[in-house]
């Protein structure tokens, strides 16, 4: 390849325009890559962990305190529960503050998870040198409320674990929690409108699994996004004599060091060495820990992260108190947040200036109302963000070049993406990690396979065999776009009829009612995102969600009586005019198709769907106008008070 198509992008001209001829080729450049990557068996490169039985041990919980786990018939007095939610997470946690809040007593609450306690991916990831790449102030939900003051801009995994705790006490559903405890099927019983919940507790150290069959007027499914760990499909990962394990279940036993540990001290790794597979969010943050403490580290990259300044700091509790003088100074500090993700006007102060609003090309991610809204629209557009997002790809590729020492190595780690392609990564170690003599780049960009088998005790990719001792799956979670929600909580849903939601939504798509209700499921709530909205800021989409739910689900109660039995569903006609609006303003969220493959659109799958799914797949997925626009319409909704369109029997 010539020196000239290795270059950078060029930075904007005079005039703030991209050279045409330049922008050619870097497009020309993104589409190498990307076919570089590209796979046959797309999303199937993934193991669904738990769905694989030879690997649901990668699953295994490392963190349960076992004396804390009661049996799970002990929370359900005569096998029956008013509000099942299922997900120990921020989603589960929210739902049921806000429940709580709308004026539905905590007791008639059971939250279950399949993990030892509350916190959901905060609770599963608990890996050195862990923190949230949103801020602290805008990520940590109810400051306002709790009058907690977060440590540091970007709240490290372990604060968050703990405050999502604290959150659980304050509202007092902390005892509404049933860990180790697993919904397997759920199956709507129309006579009695009621779900029948089959559950499974599996008490590590403690009784065989037990089995239990309650009944929940409503159940939530408040699983989340990022639960379900993934492996990629290599030979021989079964046959591996060392150590082994994902990163979502860190082996502080194998590694040395602790969650609480400040120093981040693995010294059982001194005489190790240790491969890490992945160089996504997980993997950035990662890297610079590991280059620390083993004797040697591999970096396995198929794609390198798209990594910008964190700028991390302690929190100034003098400037915090400033801030939070202001009432809801919380919510207009997410709004802030929102309104930069546009190509028009934004506000004169950036009240979080951080990475994501000054990334104008996270469009792609947020959706935009002053985006697309015919398909023909969409080239147009799609070279607005081109034109934007180059100049932050030449500073981010300037970055490198400052960081990294060897030339050759800095090549490898630059991104050839789009932004919205993959979520961008922050850190202020990474790239330096590289000029360590002890860390070794492992590119296999050039390779559909990308690592060929893993031995009793090597890595095998082409002609090359890589001895180590400790293998650290860093390859995140079954994918956002991927699966129904009952799919994400790893469940059967029936509903009206026998309808399945794993069969039903595939097919026709969805049928709900602002993305939290669905016609087909009676009293079943939904936790996002298909049909509703999404945020760089996930965790305050859940929160929208949870707080719509508890609006419909408490004024329905209000109206047919507390103790009536009632179904709350969605008309039919409703449902198809919210389809209908989704797909209207999907346009947007387009932009996708074409990318370097990732978990953003299912690993290439999302560009095969048949021209014929097309308007299945945009009637199915995100409102494309950005998540204000969305919370615009449901705040109308509730406020015009008809609740129009849910239908209580």
């Amino acid at each position: 390849m010539s020196n000239e198509n290795n270059a950078s992008p060029s930075s904007a001209s005079p005039n703030g325009k991209i050279d045409p001829t330049e922008l050619a080729k870097l497009k020309a450049r993104y589409e190498e890559e990307r076919q570089k990557r590209l796979r046959d068996d797309g999303y199937a490169q993934f193991i669904h962990v738990a769905k694989s039985d030879p690997y649901k041990h990668f699953a295994d919980d490392p963190f349960v305190d076992t004396t804390t786990i009661r049996p799970m018939q002990e929370k359900f007095p005569d096998n029956r529960c008013e509000i099942l939610i299922i997900g120990a997470g921020w989603a589960g946690i929210q739902n049921a503050v806000r429940m709580v809040q709308a004026g539905i007593p905590a007791e008639d609450i059971r939250i279950i998870d399949s993990a030892g306690g509350f916190g959901g991916t905060w609770y599963w990831n608990r890996y050195p040198g862990l923190m949230c790449d949103i801020e602290s102030y805008s990520y940590l939900p109810y400051l306002e409320e709790t009058g907690y003051v977060p440590k540091h801009r970007y709240a490290q995994g372990e604060e968050i674990r703990e405050y999502a705790n604290l959150v659980t006490r304050k509202w007092n559903i902390a005892e509404c929690g049933v860990f180790q405890t697993q919904a397997q099927k759920i199956v709507w019983d129309e006579a009695a409108k009621e779900w029948q919940v089959n559950l499974v507790q599996c008490r590590k150290g403690g009784p065989a699994e037990k089995n239990l069959q309650i009944r929940a007027r409503f159940v939530v499914i408040g699983a989340g996004i990022l639960n379900l760990p993934k492996l990629p499909n290599v030979p021989g990962i079964l046959k591996y004599q060392g150590e082994i394990f994902h990163s979502s279940r860190w082996a502080y036993d194998i590694t040395g060091g602790s969650p609480q540990d400040p120093s981040l001290s693995m010294s059982k790794l001194k005489d190790k060495r240790v491969a890490i597979i992945g160089t996504g969010a997980t993997g950035v943050q990662l890297v610079p820990q590991l280059a620390r403490s083993a004797k040697h580290l591999y970096v396995v990259q198929r794609t390198p992260a798209n990594v910008d300044d964190r700028d991390q700091r302690e929190t100034d509790k003098e400037w915090f108190q400033k801030v939070t003088q202001s009432p809801n100074w919380q919510r207009e500090r997410m709004r802030n947040f929102h309104q930069f993700f546009t190509l028009g006007k934004t506000p004169e102060i950036n009240l979080v200036d951080d990475g994501w609003t000054r990334a104008p090309g996270l469009l792609g991610w947020t959706g935009n109302a002053d985006g697309p809204k015919r398909p023909e629209e969409i080239p147009a557009y799609l070279e607005q963000m081109y034109q934007v997002d180059t100049p932050r790809q030449a500073r981010i590729h300037a970055r490198v070049d400052k960081h990294v020492k060897d030339p050759v190595t800095a090549a490898k780690l630059k991104p050839w993406y789009p932004l919205w392609c993959k979520r961008p990564a922050f850190h202020d170690d990474y790239l330096e990690a590289f000029n360590r003599e002890n860390v070794t780049l492992i590119d296999v960009s050039s390779k559909k396979s990308a690592i060929d088998q893993i031995t009793e005790d090597s890595l095998v990719i082409g002609d090359e065999m890589h001895q180590v001792d400790v293998i650290i799956f860093a390859t995140g979670f079954l994918a956002p776009p991927a699966g129904t929600p009952a799919e994400k909580a790893n469940i059967f849903v029936i509903g009206l009829d026998g309808v399945s939601m794993t069969e039903e939504w595939p097919r026709v798509g969805p049928t709900t009612l602002h993305g939290v209700i669905d016609a087909k499921f009676p009293n079943l709530f939904l936790s996002g995102p298909q049909q509703a909205s999404t945020s760089g800021n996930y965790r305050f989409n859940l929160d929208e969600t949870a707080k719509h739910t508890a609006y419909i689900l408490s004024e329905s109660k209000r109206r047919a009586g507390d103790n009536a039995k009632f179904a709350i569903s969605v008309t039919n006609e409703a449902a198809e005019e919210w389809a209908m609006e989704v797909t209207m303003r999907s346009a947007p969220m387009a932009i996708v198709l074409g990318c370097t493959p990732s978990y953003i659109n299912l690993e290439g799958d999302l560009d095969r769907v048949p021209a014929e799914q097309q308007m299945l797949l945009a009637r199915s997925g995100l409102w494309g106008w950005g998540i204000e626009n969305w919370i615009e319409v449901i705040e109308k909704w509730r406020a015009e008070g008809s609740m129009k369109g849910i239908l209580i029997r």
